[in-house]
């Protein structure tokens, strides 16, 4: 590691006491490391494994980060003083590598830009020097609350919905059936509107003033937990929770694939199911989801321009090894007197067709520009084919809910 780095030994996996945390730091100047040391020695708060004195920007550091990370630190502390960029760097290098350390930024300098771009590298709090000994053990407070907040392993399903083409109705068939998981089948149920922008999810259900969207999320990776989650969500009246598109046009934002599997990881330990509302094509985002996956439902109209689309996309999957088990066809808006018959769809594609929802373009558009998207009730045959496929998803629903669902699913969006 170097003569100019300081580290104490720690047998792997033990901690001196259970509400030890051990400690790293980088780059701490000298007053600012004789505080921490004078401030974890009381009480035995914490434990300092390592005082690092460069910052882990070269590719010369993988090593010392690698033997870092066998350490498993629980807070590491950067010191951003020095050299503002190389520090940047560092904490950026050390969330994407020790992904189960929390980021502490030090600095004199409390700019609100420089402490935004400590929270975009990673960092989750922000001590401002000369550090006192209430201000670290309130962050090392958060830092062990953080630490044992229990993970719940739901292990939920996550399925995306694509449309071949553009108006294939993907929202309404992705509102509808997360509606009926949460409601009919009492599952515990996530809509993403994956859109960047002008995404329709939360336009459609009533839900239009809202402050945060997925990418507002996925941007914080680092500091994810049940709390946070919470500040992002939108509770719809079905029982389900929606994290809803940007509202209006954005800027394009840049959101790594590593970042949205981190975030799709994360929620699936909350929910049984996350829908994905996705946008069609296959950017980088959709990609990154699609690994996450159990199912891509491709969804059509029986049109020769939409059928030609479904099968480029599976062609085009199919030569990165994406499972074709994986990618099921719906068709939506579907007649028996359309133009292309179901049969012929399956010979073009070469595979069958998953689900059909019946053409009740009419009726369906017309609750939707009601702002009642849901109030079809169980009568009509759109409903009857989205809870034929909610149940496939999730088994038949209890008696009692299916009685409640009689009664009250019409009523969801009623406000």
């Amino acid at each position: 590691m170097g003569p100019e780095n300081r580290t104490k030994p720690l047998e792997p996996g033990k901690m001196p006491g259970t509400e030890t945390l051990s400690l790293i730091t980088i780059c701490a100047d000298e007053d600012f490391a004789g505080r921490l040391r004078r401030f974890v020695a009381v009480g035995d708060v914490a434990l300092i494994q390592a005082e690092l004195q460069h910052y882990l920007s070269g590719e010369s550091d993988a090593a010392l980060i690698e033997h870092l990370n066998e350490k498993h630190p629980d807070v590491c502390i950067v010191d951003l003083d020095r050299d503002r960029e190389e520090a940047i760097r560092t904490a950026e290098r050390i969330r994407d590598t020790l992904t189960e350390t929390l980021l502490v930024a030090a600095s004199s300098d409390s700019k609100p830009d420089l402490i935004l771009q400590a929270m975009r590298a990673g960092c989750t709090e922000f001590l401002v020097k000369p550090v006192s000994r209430d201000q670290l053990l309130e962050a090392l407070a958060r830092a062990s609350g953080r630490k044992k907040e229990p993970h719940q392993t739901m292990n939920g399903h996550v399925l995306a919905l694509m449309g071949a083409k553009g108006g294939a109705g993907v929202t309404c068939l992705a509102i509808h059936l997360g509606g009926l998981l949460a409601q009919r089948h009492g599952r515990k149920t996530l809509l993403i509107d994956f859109h960047p922008n002008l995404g329709d999810v939360a336009l459609y259900l009533r839900q239009d003033r809202h402050q945060y969207s997925f990418y507002d999320l996925s941007e914080n990776t680092h500091r994810l937990d049940s709390a946070l989650l919470q500040g992002f969500l939108v509770h719809h009246a079905s029982g389900m929770d929606i994290l809803p598109a940007p509202e209006g046009i954005e800027p394009a934002r840049h959101v790594s694939a590593e970042a949205v599997k981190r975030t799709l990881q994360f929620l699936r330990q909350s929910y049984q199911f996350i829908l994905l509302d996705c946008p069609t094509g296959l950017a980088e985002v959709n990609t990154a989801a699609l690994d996450e996956a159990e199912n891509l439902y491709l969804v059509t109209t029986s049109e020769v321009p939409a059928v030609k689309n479904v099968a480029r996309y599976a062609e085009y999957l199919s030569n990165f090894s994406y499972p074709a088990e994986r990618v099921r066809v719906v068709i939506n808006r579907y007649s028996k007197g359309d133009a292309i018959s179901e049969a012929q769809i399956e010979k073009t594609l070469r595979r069958p067709i998953f689900w059909k929802v019946p053409n009740q373009y009419r009726e369906v558009i017309k609750v939707i520009n009601t702002g009642s998207p849901l109030d079809l009730g169980s009568s009509s045959e759109f409903m009857r084919s989205m809870m034929g496929w909610a149940e496939a998803l999730a088994g038949k629903p209890a008696v009692a809910a299916a009685k409640k669902e009689s009664k009250s699913f019409r009523k969801l969006l009623g406000g």
